[in-house]
């Protein structure tokens, strides 16, 4: 296996785009051989796909706005903060 040439803070802001399959192939496959070598990330990404599967089976309407707007503006900072 070639050595990934992303760093953890590059996958941390690309994981979205790849759960969405917004990758191209060659990106998508340097993020998911980081993903294998990297448990720190391999942990991020699964909290990640988590949280968008819990927030979606709320449905619309179910999430007050005050709350989703304090998180959305939290969560960049909790990412340059805790992320791997």
């Amino acid at each position: 296996m070639k050595v990934p040439l992303l760093a953890c803070v590059e996958v941390v802001e690309l994981v979205t785009d790849w759960m969405e399959g917004a990758l191209d192939d060659d990106l998508r496959t340097e993020l998911e051989e980081h993903l294998v070598i990297c448990a720190d990330c391999s942990t991020f990404a699964r909290q990640v796909r988590l949280t968008r599967e819990s927030l979606a089976s709320l449905g619309p309407g179910e999430v007050p706005v005050a709350l989703r707007d304090r998180l959305l503006a939290l969560y960049p900072q909790w990412t340059r903060q805790e992320g791997p």
